[in-house]
């Protein structure tokens, strides 16, 4: 199946060495196909999303939100979503 769009968000990971805490961002992506987003090896199909929201805290964090009928999971973005939403909405 062909890639609809693709979001990036970014992961944040917390490590302690020498006594120093490091922040670090691993940039990942939503990947929307025509049954399922895609996250990593994980999977949402489209069915089971019931909508797709964003909000942003900050100058240049903010939220992707996937209300899935497993409850709502979260996505750290820098870019805005409106396009992968649009795409989303067509879907369904």
């Amino acid at each position: 199946m062909d890639i609809i769009f693709s979001q990036p968000f970014v992961k944040v990971v917390r490590k302690i060495e020498r006594n120093e805490q490091k922040t670090i961002e691993q940039e990942h992506a939503l990947t929307l196909y025509e049954d399922r987003i895609s996250v990593g090896q994980e999977y949402f199909a489209i069915k089971d999303v019931f909508d797709v929201s964003y909000r942003f805290t900050s100058a240049l964090y903010g939220f992707l939100y996937l209300h899935t009928k497993s409850g709502v999971v979260s996505f750290i973005i820098k870019k805005d979503p409106t396009l992968f939403i649009e795409e989303y909405r067509k879907l369904v």
